[in-house]
């Protein structure tokens, strides 16, 4: 009986949240990739896999409580209000622009060739030395696999291979941009620059060992895809994730993670595909076991504002602070898991309704750099809309906004210095033009 009362409850919140897909979809004019469409779409889409695998795949997955699942109900309420009062705001600006006959300024800056052949030859000649630079940590491992021991150092060590590892978010960077270059204008040159920083950034994806990162890859594709590519399709971007997903399960066997590349292809079958499915799911497991297992609030900010606190440590702003680590001890559900979602660390911190303000925050911040991008198309807000998709579309797995805060100061770092460095090139060669013309 208790089990068809917890089915009930499942179900319940799966059609409530149908229904605020539906209708963010409808409010926001059916785009699908408005922030707060693709936001409650995620999360309707993890619940339909989390009631699907627990008759499947893992039918030993605990139940989880109608308050967990209330907390994800009106986290995405909150994201959604946000989003919507930053469009409110968007199309009360619009109108008082029309009234003054406004035309929005939508020309594209012209981005210099010279600059991105630097930038992704830094990233190509830099690719070996990150190479050798892994090699070493696999060394210091002793384990015999490489990837393993790679990945044991990286994740669960303290070894760091120095500034070299800048090059991970600048080669996302140079990928996006030379993406972003080729959609407006599909050329040869243009094509062998993408296809260069794709397999770049793959590589070097592949040796920090983290399958998380090609997500990032296919994202800033969709992205910019969506803003600037006038063959965008639902259904190519789906054949796309069904790619990943395949990647997905393959990389993960060469990590040791769902399966051993020395195993026949059937051997292998099983064991990736549950692997992969706890992936998808046992994080909203893992916060309904949080709550119950010795859970309070801290009143501190050590768990969501971890990247301020050790600034402060560094230059002796706080004491006696102890910022959570980002690498989280493993639970039983009965699966395995150490990811909480997105909620974990606001809740441990200030409690759910600090989690949905932020959330509310989060939908903001989303809708106003869709909005910018999808009206200028500019390179800036083009590539900020693409890469925030990844802490939005991985809000079920775990908090990738303030826990990855100094990732993302990386990217804006590289990302407005193109933008200054190629502004000066551009003013430049325009003062040069003007004088030959005098």
């Amino acid at each position: 009986m208790q089990g068809f009362h917890n089915i009930l409850i499942e179900l319940g919140f799966i059609f409530l949240h149908s229904f605020l897909f539906i209708a963010n979809y409808q409010v926001m004019k059916k785009k699908i990739m408005h922030p707060v469409v693709l936001f409650s779409l995620v999360w309707l889409t993890v619940l339909v896999l989390h009631f699907i695998f627990r008759f499947t795949l893992l039918d030993e997955l605990f139940p989880i409580s109608a308050s967990t699942f209330l907390i994800f109900f009106i986290g995405t309420l909150a994201f959604s209000f946000g989003g919507f009062i930053q469009t409110v705001i968007v199309q009360k600006n619009e109108m008082m622009k029309s009234r003054v006959n406004y035309i929005p300024d939508i020309s594209q800056q012209s981005i210099s060739s010279t600059l991105r052949f630097i930038c992704l030859a830094i990233v190509v000649i830099g690719l070996p030395f990150y190479i050798i630079a892994s090699y070493r940590l696999f060394l210091a491992s002793n384990i015999e696999d490489f990837f393993v021991g790679l990945r044991t150092e990286l994740v669960y060590g303290d070894a760091d291979i120095g500034l070299i590892k800048y090059l991970l978010p600048f080669s996302f960077v140079v990928y996006a941009i030379n993406l972003y270059e080729f959609f407006k204008a599909k050329t040869l040159v243009n094509k062998l620059f993408v296809i260069t920083s794709l397999l770049a950034s793959i590589t070097y994806s592949i040796f920090v060992t983290g399958r998380t990162y090609f997500l990032i890859i296919l994202l800033l594709y969709v992205g910019l895809s969506f803003l600037l590519n006038k063959k965008f399709s639902a259904q190519k971007i789906s054949r796309l994730i069904a790619v990943f997903l395949l990647l997905f399960i393959l990389v993960g066997i060469l990590y040791g993670k769902g399966g051993d590349y020395e195993n026949s292809l059937k051997e292998n079958i099983k064991p990736a595909a549950e692997t992969t499915a706890i992936y998808l799911v046992s994080a909203l497991n893992g916060l309904e076991w949080e709550k119950t297992h010795q859970f309070h609030i801290n009143y501190n900010a050590n768990n969501s504002l971890r990247f301020f606190i050790k600034i402060g440590e560094l230059f002796n702003l706080t004491s006696n602070a102890q910022p959570k680590d980002l690498i989280n001890s493993f639970v039983f559900v009965p699966y395995p898991t150490n990811v909480f979602t997105i909620y974990s660390p606001y809740l441990r911190d200030f409690g759910k309704y600090y989690a949905w303000f932020m959330l509310t925050i989060f939908g903001f911040v989303h809708t106003f750099f869709f909005n910018k991008a999808v009206a200028t198309k500019n390179l800036r807000y083009s590539l900020y809309f693409s890469f925030l998709l990844f802490p939005l579309v991985m809000s079920f797995f775990a908090d990738l906004y303030l826990s990855l805060f100094s990732f993302w100061i990386q990217i804006t770092f590289f990302v407005e210095g193109f933008i200054f460095i190629n502004k000066f090139l551009s003013s430049k060669n325009d003062r040069h033009s003007n004088h030959k013309l005098e």
